[in-house]
């Protein structure tokens, strides 16, 4: 047997000396961390396979990430095809050295700051792959009963803040004249109304009932729901 640093080679483990630096490895242990660490990206894999399922089943939730983490999150999710959105605004980076006729492209900024929302099959294994990626804390309302929220937020979330016009176009065709719908934001928040006419493409002009008396009101599409 062999002594190395105070500790020994058993007769049936084989070591290698390195010719560069003279330390010795021990190959049979060596061998057993690499396949231990190529079954962990296998299950990783696998995990995130499951996370990015589509399917009647299939809804939006929020996923909590680290601090500064909603990039690389972000960036993770779309390698592992996950369906997701993270809210965000452009902005012009900040020059340095005085480059004033530089040409920078602008930079996404999250709006909503450790918050990304994922559509996935809510099941362990879903929370337990995306829990892999380095930076995701888990879904608001915990991975044993997590909040689903409607895709008609996630667009009119879109559409109020990134001006979206998918958002915008998806929120105009949802809407017609005499729909009903629910004022979400403002004096008249809670109120039900009905539509009276798209005034163009981001606006929307309905009747509501103050004190006993109709009453046309104009709103942002992004804040008034359709009702059922």
């Amino acid at each position: 047997m062999m002594a190395i640093g105070g500790k020994r080679l058993s007769e049936g483990e084989r070591a290698w000396v390195d010719p560069s630096t003279g330390e010795i490895i021990n190959v049979d242990r060596a061998w057993q961390k690499s396949d231990k660490r190529i079954a962990l990206r296998r299950r990783e894999q696998a995990l995130l396979a499951a996370a990015g399922m589509d399917g009647p089943e299939a809804h939006w939730y929020v996923l909590r990430v680290e601090d500064r983490a909603d990039i690389a999150v972000d960036k993770s999710l779309e390698d592992a095809n996950v369906e997701r959105v993270m809210l965000h605004t452009e902005a012009e980076p900040k020059r340095r050295g005085g480059r004033k006729h530089q040409s920078l492209e602008p930079v996404r900024l999250p709006s909503f700051p450790g918050y990304i929302f994922v559509k996935v099959v809510s099941c362990p294994v879903t929370w337990a792959g995306l829990r892999t990626i380095k930076g995701v804390l888990g879904p608001i309302g915990g991975c044993d009963n997590p909040s689903p929220v409607s895709e008609q937020e996630i667009v009119k979330f879109q559409a109020r803040i990134e001006q979206d016009p998918e958002a915008i176009r998806l929120l105009t065709n949802a809407l017609k004249a005499g729909d009903k719908v629910a004022i979400d934001s403002g004096p008249f928040a809670g109120f039900e109304a009905v539509v009276l006419m798209l005034s163009d493409k981001r606006k929307v002009s309905v009747e509501v009932d103050i004190f006993g008396r109709k009453t046309a009101i104009g709103f942002d599409l992004a804040e008034v729901t359709k009702l059922d």
